[in-house]
């Protein structure tokens, strides 16, 4: 697993897919971040100009837009990250030799998995610069930073799940991507349909796969065991199937 791994990092950090999307990441989330200051920086100025009494806060006007904001590029993001993980392999023939090599298949899973969390990890780490300005400026709620980073790393690796298991059945890169996306888009606007279903227990259920709903209340700052369970099993449940995928090549030859 540990070669596997080190196989996996090597690879990101010398190909330009790292850099590009890392790029666009703080890019784009920069764009953001600059907004929302700008929008709280005026908005305080009216404030103390007209001695308005309002319940807005940091939180609100900043963090929680800036760290949902996070998690919709996160979801154009990772399935980028995750595409080549197998569908690479594939292409290139060498998927033959991790089944030839003495190693198991959980072994390069569990390898190809963790290089994936590594640079999601990474990404998010990236971004601790702008919660870092924004202290300089005023001092927020690192116990909701906090607990809005975590939230945001357990739904990047449901994410990362789904593109390992699209990247398992395909050989085509941009496929496996698409395949991801479309898989994550359908588990987050599942939850909506619960509305549709409104009073009844398929409503219940719809509400609880959705995985946006479990993000919610990591954004408020409060840790919810349910939804750290959730979206663990979620990842396993996908690693799980990936893993189905794989060991079938071992019985169709």
């Amino acid at each position: 697993m540990r070669s596997v791994y080190a196989k996996e990092m090597l690879i990101y950090f010398t190909s330009p897919i790292f850099y590009a999307v890392s790029f666009i990441f703080l890019c784009v989330l920069g764009i953001f971040f600059y907004n929302d200051m700008t929008y709280m920086s005026m908005l305080a100025s009216r404030i103390a100009q007209y001695q308005l009494s309002t319940g807005l806060s940091l939180d609100k006007i900043v963090l929680r837009p800036l760290f949902s904001d996070m998690s919709i590029l996160l979801l154009f993001i990772v399935p980028i990250i995750a595409m080549r993980l197998y569908s690479e392999e594939k292409a290139n023939g060498t998927i033959e030799l991790l089944f030839t090599y003495p190693i198991r298949d959980v072994d390069v899973l569990a390898g190809k998995y963790l290089a994936g969390i590594s640079i999601i990890g990474i990404l998010l780490g990236m971004t601790w610069v702008l919660m870092l300005l924004e202290g300089t400026v005023v001092t927020p709620d690192w116990g909701l930073v906090l607990s809005s980073y975590l939230g945001l790393f357990l739904v990047a690796a449901s994410f990362l799940a789904i593109g390992v298991f699209a990247s398992c059945l395909t050989r085509n890169q941009i496929i496996a991507a698409t395949s991801s996306l479309g898989i994550i888009l359908a588990f987050w606007a599942i939850g909506w349909f619960s509305d549709v279903f409104s009073g009844s227990s398929i409503a219940k259920v719809l509400g609880e796969l959705g995985l946006m709903e479990h993000l919610d209340d990591f954004l408020k700052g409060m840790l919810n065991v349910k939804d750290a369970v959730f979206y663990l099993l979620f990842s396993l449940f996908f690693l799980f199937m990936s893993l189905r995928v794989l060991e079938s090549h071992t019985w169709r030859g």
